[in-house]
């Protein structure tokens, strides 16, 4: 299996970048906290109440002048536009973020709480399970962002303590070059010898939305399925969205990929397009939650509740995203309830991750 040169786009304020080397090293020191403007001596105060009015909220988020965020939850332009989005609704709020892979933005953070670092605000990663780890720590903040109501209602509790909420909705499809093949519509499919050398994957070591498709699969069809699909030799990336990188250019036509960076490359011109699988896209639901430690809590609060205003869902329908309100068109024109979807449980991606990676790497070598 071929491994694609690591896929980096850590953003800092002023444009700066990171190697993935660099950003997990500065978890543990003064580096992190001289770019990302870590507070190591200031506590909030913890479980103080915040504003209950989106003005006031607002009001106490300025005076903090920033939030710190890190995600995973969708493509680097995809970040940038809830950014600005934020920026344009509550100016005098500074925005600093990191788009990386979840894995490694958990890994991050992991390191910063052994360490006693406080850099980070709000945490938005696109595998569950890591939320009821960090839950179990007693590190998230329990609240109930403003305008939650404003979700399906079948979302708006993913946690009944409240200490993590949805943040984003997406999903694992089949990917495919437009000009090029005519593509599989079945998960099933790709195992057909036709597609040796043809597909291109990520890895679930770094991607939470690699992770939650690897654990799927497993339980569909049994972890014979992968042993079937390293004989058509995929291309293996890190992160889900390099699938489109290696479509796009024609090295590769079919890949498990996100719907949301495949529509984003299309809408630009691009010969990538998706195939809902019959037997079932996988659903993403990633979160967003508050640090108990957060430097910046009530611009971390005001962040959060952001998710949940029109604006954040224009800006995920403007970059090819779900969107969390009826109110916003879903981009693909399918409504994600409209969609035959599969989704793991939390409590099966608590321990179905971890064994996936390992088994993982012993059967395609990465």
């Amino acid at each position: 299996m071929t491994e694609s040169a690591p896929h980096s786009d850590e953003v800092m304020p002023g444009g700066r970048t990171l190697s993935r080397r660099a950003m997990l090293g500065a978890g543990l020191g003064i580096v992190g906290q001289a770019l990302l403007g870590a507070d190591t001596g200031r506590r909030p105060a913890e479980g103080a109440a915040a504003p209950a009015d989106e003005a006031s909220l607002y009001a106490e988020a300025k005076k903090e002048g920033k939030v710190v965020w890190w995600t995973a939850h969708y493509q680097l332009d995809a970040a940038e536009a809830v950014r600005d989005a934020f920026v344009a609704k509550y100016p005098g709020i500074e925005v600093q973020f990191i788009r990386q892979t979840a894995q490694v933005i958990y890994q991050r953070l992991t390191q910063n709480l052994k360490a006693g670092v406080r850099e980070l605000d709000v945490f938005a990663s696109t595998d569950e399970a890591h939320y009821t780890a960090l839950k179990k720590q007693g590190v998230l903040a329990a609240y109930r962002p403003l305008g939650l109501g404003n979700l399906p209602q079948a979302f708006q509790n993913v946690d009944p303590d409240g200490a993590y909420h949805v943040g984003a909705l997406g999903l694992v499809i089949i990917n495919y070059h437009t000009k090029l093949t005519i593509p599989p519509q079945k998960w099933t499919d790709l195992l057909d010898p036709r597609w040796k050398d043809q597909i291109t994957v990520g890895h679930p070591g770094f991607s939470g939305y690699v992770g939650n498709w690897v654990v799927a699969m497993w339980d569909k069809f049994g972890w014979d399925y992968f042993t079937k699909l390293a004989k058509n030799n995929p291309k293996i990336g890190r992160s889900i969205n390099d699938t489109v990188t290696d479509i796009v250019s024609g090295e590769r036509l079919v890949g498990a990929g996100s719907d949301g960076t495949s529509l984003d490359s299309k809408s630009r011109g691009n010969p990538v397009d998706i195939q809902f699988p019959a037997d079932d896209a996988i659903l993403i639901v990633s979160p967003v939650a508050v640090l108990k430690d957060a430097p910046h809590p009530n611009a971390a609060r005001l962040l959060e509740s952001f998710y949940y205003t029109k604006e954040y869902s224009l800006a995920m329908s403007k970059t090819s995203n779900y969107t969390l309100r009826a109110d916003v068109p879903a981009p693909s024109g399918v409504p994600i309830d409209r969609v035959k979807w599969y989704r793991n449980k939390v409590e099966r991606l608590e321990k179905g991750v971890p064994e996936a990676i390992a088994k993982w790497r012993e059967t395609f070598g990465v």
